[in-house]
């Protein structure tokens, strides 16, 4: 049905995209009980980006994917970015319906147990904290001496001397360990200045490497999910607002910052990139803004292949605890990439993403544009609802600002990032709600530490 949209041209695909938004925003804030931490306010976010501002991008002259290298790669055609962008429309559509009928079934359960609306006691072990602490944060030191760039100090402990180890994610992701540690311990204390100091200088550091922007991103994202949740705000005010702007903007020029302050570029160069990277993604044509031109490409590649995946693409979260170290040719997560990539369309060799809808259209063609939002957008409204129910200080309300804060990747490169941001990312604070499930504490209940903020009032009745 999607298949003839010859006589459809930028324009038109522009206005069906605001018009699909602004009804979708409209009925998301009247049904859906939207706030900060929704997965509708986020997936909101991503269609914007990735849609809204790629058209208005095009619209004013913004080349497509590959467009600099006519002649031995086929450029993105504007019909097959019309196709893909109305595909989006109809998921964002199919997401709205979801979250509101999540909604209402949640308004619905608590009509019949009125007694859901009471948070209880905190569940969550300040000692299991601790724990976890003791552990990730010295690795983290270590994960950091070992394959972080410090400005100004030499590797105290050389990798390389770890043979073929060295490029095994299980080490190499420990330098992460010390800013999550850091993170278990904000959300229980809050931002006091020495939790706040030293995870202000992980951050720089994890800027300074010039790679890996998630690696910055998502905890900045989660301190202010819980900077909110621990003030009851349900949305930022305009001074966080800014913050979050300014956290957007910088993201652009983020790794040619690190790249250049680790060549010892000076500061006045390192503007004038800066400026001109930002410049060029408010014009949409930066290449991080083409997720809907490497979408529009899936499309077509899978069209090619001329079959389905038919949730193949999972299959490799099986064997993805496994070392590549024992076993070298254990499938790649994003394989199926490869498979559809031709010579002169090659995604798979240039790592780029098909975002989550290119994924589901790989497995399930249009069917999968319709089911997996849905029941993503579902699945994951009743989450938020529960553990919006629950005390702040419970796992549970824990567990779902993990999730919340690394959704933006899960839109981005596919459903798997659930599993690699949560669990292989974040690896200290899963093992920290692990604990809670498997050795639950037979002590009496915490009561709240004193450097604990108030509770967050229901939120469950937005």
């Amino acid at each position: 049905m999607f298949d003839h949209l010859s006589g459809i041209d930028i324009p038109i695909a522009l206005f069906a995209d605001v018009s699909t938004v602004v009804v979708c925003i409209a009925l998301l804030l009247r049904y859906g009980r939207l706030s900060h931490s929704h997965p509708g306010t986020i997936y909101l976010f991503f269609h914007l980006y990735t849609f809204t501002i790629r058209l208005f991008g095009l619209l004013f002259g913004a080349e497509t994917l590959f467009s600099e290298y006519q002649g031995y790669i086929e450029a993105v055609t504007h019909s097959e970015i019309v196709r893909a962008a109305l595909l989006g429309d109809l998921a964002l559509a199919v997401m709205t319906i979801a979250w509101i009928k999540a909604s209402a079934d949640d308004l619905k359960k608590i009509r019949r147990a009125p007694e859901l609306l009471t948070e209880g006691e905190p569940n969550l072990s300040l000692r299991y904290i601790w724990i976890v602490v003791a552990v990730a944060f010295p690795l983290g030191i270590i994960g950091l001496l070992m394959f972080a760039n410090i400005p100004g100090l030499s590797a105290v402990i050389d990798a390389r001397e770890q043979g073929e180890w060295q490029t095994s994610n299980y080490f190499f992701i420990m330098q992460v360990w010390a800013g999550l540690a850091l993170l278990a311990l904000i959300y229980w204390y809050g931002f006091r200045w020495w939790l706040m100091l030293p995870m202000s200088l992980y951050l720089l550091i994890m800027a300074y490497q010039g790679y890996h922007r998630f690696r910055v991103l998502l905890p900045a994202l989660l301190l202010i999910q819980i900077f909110l949740d621990r003030r009851k705000l349900r949305w930022p005010p305009l001074y966080m607002s800014m913050a979050l702007l300014a956290l957007l903007l910088i993201f652009f020029p983020l790794k040619g910052i690190g790249k250049m302050a680790q060549e010892g570029e000076s500061v006045d160069e390192i503007v004038i990139m800066s400026t001109e990277s930002v410049t060029t993604a408010l014009a949409a044509k930066a290449p991080d803004q083409q997720f809907l031109d490497q979408f529009a490409c899936a499309l077509s590649l899978v069209d090619d292949v001329d079959s389905f995946y038919y949730g193949a693409t999972y299959l490799p979260l099986i064997t993805l605890p496994i070392p590549r170290q024992w076993w070298p040719e254990k499938p790649g997560l994003a394989d199926y990439l490869h498979d559809i990539s031709k010579p002169w369309r090659p995604m798979g060799e240039l790592g780029m993403i098909v975002t989550f809808l290119g994924e589901a259209y790989a497995n399930f063609g249009y069917a999968g544009i319709v089911i997996i939002p849905m029941l993503l957008a579902y699945i994951l409204g009743r989450v938020y609802f529960r553990a919006y129910r629950r005390n702040y200080f419970t796992i549970a309300r824990l567990a779902y600002l993990l999730i919340a804060c690394n959704l933006i990747q899960v839109y981005r490169d596919g459903l798997v990032s659930i599993v690699i941001f949560t669990w292989v990312n974040m690896m200290p604070l899963m093992i920290l709600i692990l604990m809670h499930y498997v050795l639950p504490s037979r002590k009496k209940k915490q009561a709240l530490s004193a450097y604990a903020a108030p509770e967050l009032p229901n939120s469950a009745m937005h």
